[in-house]
């Protein structure tokens, strides 16, 4: 991803490397998505929509990761050229599924150790 941005926007490659003790979870409060379902979907919308103003108080969210149209997908949503059924299906990445931790707080933040 970063080899990708820089050739957009220019710049150098950088990335940073961080560690998680996955043992810190019992101290946050964590929302998780097991798989791609409506409720996911929902809070992918709510989360990327920049016509809303939605906000959430999990310190960390786990989920999938949405395929790379995902602002496309939210157009056509707000716009109801897809259903949300749709919409699930659209974001699923098609290389199979992956996950990944979203640190929302300042807190959840403070738990990881840069490597």
């Amino acid at each position: 991803m970063a080899h990708f941005k820089v050739m957009i926007g220019g710049g150098i490659e950088r990335v940073t490397v961080f560690e998680f003790d996955e043992t810190d979870i019992a101290e946050l409060k964590v929302k998780r998505f097991e798989g791609y379902t409506k409720e996911w979907a929902e809070f992918v919308y709510n989360n990327r929509d920049e016509k809303q103003d939605f906000h959430h108080d999990y310190d960390l969210v786990y989920g999938p990761i949405a395929n790379d149209t995902v602002g496309v997908q939210i157009r056509d949503l707000r716009e109801r050229k897809i259903s949300l059924d749709t919409f699930l299906k659209n974001l699923e990445y098609h290389k199979g599924i992956t996950f990944q931790y979203a640190f929302c707080t300042s807190f959840s933040i403070s738990k990881l150790k840069r490597l």
